[in-house]
């Protein structure tokens, strides 16, 4: 073997044993939406970020849970529905029906599920990685914030009441720390009501004005039965081999099924991706941008002045000599999102609507909303005052409001100012001072 081919062979198993994939723009993969695999979106460089006459004192990471299992209802639809329609697209293409292909059929045949219902949304294998692996990146690039041994001073690390998050903050410190450290970490215990982790769970205006509005889902109705939606259908369904056109609910728990085993096996893409190429992925994915810029991002201004509350917590941590150096909470795509929209980050150049199609939109949460997003906020004290690092999925952003990505910190203090002073939970999520949400 000569010199190159033995070089593209290394590259080539190095990128297999790191889990690390590089998609090309057809590839139905970049269009999973939020059930989107964290190894496809991740900054790989973990090397030390530094400042000229600046240090690391501090960091505030907000992050989503790590890949997990469907809900219950999802898995009860494969061990059912899919189960069901392998066998017909397997029968179809026995009578010359279809288009995939022989390998694609080889592997649809060898699919089978027996997930239990009982373990709907719990952490993955991979969700376990996706954790332990972020943790040891952040402490690389900023080990002064970050120290590596532990002490309860000066971590905080806090999760909702759930299964998947508090297991991610869990696999999070094993990254973290040495075993022995790992194993005396204390969380901060759990509340029924989260005013920063799950602020929009108990917000009462918001979940009668945006959750449990029906006019929050008028976008996404329309374009699910639009005809270019109707056109998809159709044209999935022929590609399968099916005599019948599929319905948008098989349809979309196809695409969600895609995702979720896409997402939890490193080496494999679910079979059920070939249902789907470039064009009907991306009209899935709209599908569900649609939902989500709706009820989590900027289709309603409730919805992410609530997360005023992270931000001020941010802040106080920052504006203090007393607090944790590094504060870790662990959370779900609703609160990621909602802050994100808060930071005015991502903010489409109009909304979006069920009648286009918006190709190009920065609201697309295969890239801003996959499995284990975070963002994170590192304090830099420096000789011309305090400044703050802003990373969206370990990749350092410019916030919309600083003039570079090292922003001051009186700058964003003077920006935030409301969110800071003028953050009343109680009087904004209260239905007795109701008012109609835009």
């Amino acid at each position: 073997m000569n010199v190159i081919a033995t070089s593209v062979l290394f590259v080539l198993l190095f990128e297999f044993s790191s889990g690390v994939v590089s998609l090309k723009s057809h590839d139905v993969r970049n269009y999973l939406g939020t059930r989107t695999p964290y190894r496809f979106r991740y900054n790989k460089n973990d090397s030390k970020i530094k400042y000229p006459q600046c240090n690391d004192s501090k960091i505030w990471m907000i992050a989503r849970h790590g890949t997990r299992l469907p809900s219950a209802k999802d898995i009860v639809g494969m061990n059912t529905t899919l189960k069901d329609l392998k066998f017909e697209i397997l029968l179809a293409h026995q009578q010359g029906k279809g288009d995939l292909s022989k390998e694609q059929l080889q592997q649809l045949q060898l699919w089978s599920s027996d997930l239990d219902p009982d373990k709907e949304k719990y952490l993955t294998r991979e969700g376990q990685d996706e954790m332990i692996l972020l943790a040891e990146r952040m402490h690389k690039r900023f080990p002064n914030a970050v120290k590596h041994n532990y002490d309860n001073q000066t971590f905080l690390f806090k999760y909702t009441a759930t299964e998947r998050a508090q297991q991610s903050a869990r696999y999070f410190t094993i990254g973290l720390f040495d075993r022995k450290d790992a194993q005396g970490v204390i969380f901060a215990p759990t509340t029924k009501i989260d005013p920063i982790l799950r602020f929009y769970k108990h917000c009462d205006r918001w979940q009668k004005q945006v959750k449990k509005n029906p006019i929050t889902y008028k976008e996404q109705y329309i374009f699910g039965h639009s005809q270019q939606m109707n056109k998809t259908l159709a044209a999935i369904s022929k590609r399968l081999g099916l005599s019948h056109v599929l319905s948008l609910d098989t349809v979309n728990l196809m695409y969600k099924i895609c995702g979720f085993e896409t997402s939890w096996s490193k080496y494999h893409m679910s079979p059920w991706c070939y249902a789907f190429n470039q064009e009907s992925a991306e009209k899935m994915e709209y599908y569900h941008d649609l939902k989500h810029y709706w009820m989590d991002g900027y289709g309603h201004d409730l919805t992410y002045r609530q997360a005023c509350l992270a931000i001020k917590n941010m802040f106080e941590n920052f504006s203090s000599n007393q607090g944790p150096n590094a504060t870790f909470l662990f959370a779900h795509s609703g609160t990621l999102l909602k802050i994100l929209a808060h930071l005015q980050l991502y903010k489409p150049d109009q909304p979006l609507r069920g009648n286009t199609l918006l190709k190009d939109r920065h609201w697309k949460t295969s890239h801003i909303d996959c499995f284990a997003s975070n963002l994170a906020f590192v304090l830099f004290e420096c000789k011309e005052g305090d400044h703050v690092l802003a990373l969206h999925q370990e990749q350092v952003i410019k916030l919309p409001m600083c003039k570079e990505e090292l922003c001051p910190l009186k700058t964003l203090l003077e920006y935030f100012y409301d969110s800071i002073y003028n953050c009343d939970y109680s009087d904004m999520c209260s239905l007795s001072n109701e008012k109609i949400a835009k």
